[in-house]
């Protein structure tokens, strides 16, 4: 994990914090080809086994927007997505959080999916850039979903995520009622 702070200059002379993002990267390396990694990431009906059941709304068309929903179908994210090479590289900005409002006012986050091809092995590079109290918080859960995504991919079979985090739920709905 890299969280990167620096200070920036107000015109008083005074020095602030910057609103510089932290990022998280992490590479696995996986027994597969580029295109059914590509299609692990992009298309739901595989997404959902690897990923706990959440998938996402959109086309995989730069600039098009991205919704991420929650197993039970409520929303997790909005963003938009910034690039999509098949079978290369995936990335998505998310512009809004729905499951907290701890990270409203956050600058937008950034996920990118870098994919290269090794022979009967795909290289998977993962980079978030986000806050660095958001990237405390994925930094964490990162390493076992891509464990999760390797599993189905070489054996058919996920891992069982709940071993890791508990059973699958949408924080939000974990708030008190008003």
């Amino acid at each position: 994990m890299t969280a990167q702070t620096t200070t920036a200059r107000m015109p008083s002379g005074q020095a602030r914090p910057a609103r510089e993002p932290g990022s998280f990267e992490y590479a696995i390396y996986i027994c597969t080809t580029t295109e059914k990694l590509w299609a692990a990431l992009t298309l739901n009906e595989l997404r959902k086994h690897w990923w706990r059941g959440h998938t996402v709304e959109t086309d995989w068309k730069p600039g098009s927007a991205i919704i991420g929903r929650f197993g039970d179908g409520s929303p997790e994210f909005k963003g938009r997505v910034l690039e999509s090479d098949r079978p290369r590289a995936l990335a998505w900005e998310v512009e809004e959080i729905n499951w907290s409002d701890e990270y409203a006012g956050d600058p937008p986050s950034r996920v990118s999916f870098t994919i290269e091809g090794f022979g009967p092995l795909a290289r998977l590079t993962l980079r978030n850039e986000a806050s660095p109290k958001l990237i405390q918080l994925v930094s964490g859960g990162w390493p076992a979903i891509l464990s999760s995504l390797k599993s189905l991919l070489e054996t058919g079979n996920p891992l069982p995520l709940d071993l890791v985090f508990g059973p699958e739920r949408n924080p939000a709905g974990d708030q008190p009622s008003a």
